[in-house]
């Protein structure tokens, strides 16, 4: 009995490693974010076409719901995931244009959705950096402005279910 309680603590030292880590900093419109990435937070990446605009380019979309400060900050993105493996910046808030002369293998924000705070600005500008550190993990920063002149700075670090058939951390083509 006395052997099976180290064992029980070190199995728990090792599982809190295995969660979602990132933290959140900044003010969406007139609400205050400041906390840790919550545990339900979730990524599924997935195979998925490019855009509407280049429906031949599969590539991988990494689907995240990103949940902040016991839940502030509630976000939900897609990511058109880059070829390169590195990390990478992705702009945010691309106009029709610009999503239009994206090349896939650029990696795109394709989904941005803010569903806490409710009444939060529209998006106008940043970056979303992403790192595919294997196949089910992703790492990376948010710096998001929004039009009222409110800022964000998250970082995010988590790992997920991947969907894509034979999929390996490395950029080779259409799923």
């Amino acid at each position: 009995m006395v052997r099976f309680i180290p064992c029980l603590f070190l199995g728990a030292v090792l599982l809190t490693g295995c969660g979602p880590e990132g933290t959140c900093e900044g003010t969406v419109g007139g609400t205050r974010i400041q906390g840790e990435l919550d545990g339900d937070s979730s990524l599924v990446i997935v195979p998925a076409t490019f855009s509407p605009y280049n429906e031949g380019a599969y590539v991988r979309a990494a689907r995240l719901q990103l949940f902040y400060g016991d839940n502030a900050l509630r976000l939900i993105t897609e990511v058109k995931l880059p070829a390169e493996q590195d990390t990478r910046e992705l702009p945010l808030g691309l106009s029709e244009e610009e999503w239009t002369q994206r090349p896939p293998q650029d990696g795109a924000v394709s989904i941005w959705h803010i569903q806490a705070p409710a009444d939060a600005p529209r998006v106008v500008g940043g970056t979303f950096s992403v790192r595919l550190a294997d196949a089910h993990h992703l790492e990376g920063k948010i710096d998001a402005r929004f039009e009222d002149g409110s800022r964000l700075e998250c970082t995010y670090d988590l790992r997920g279910q991947n969907t894509v058939p034979g999929d390996d951390p490395t950029y080779d083509g259409p799923p």
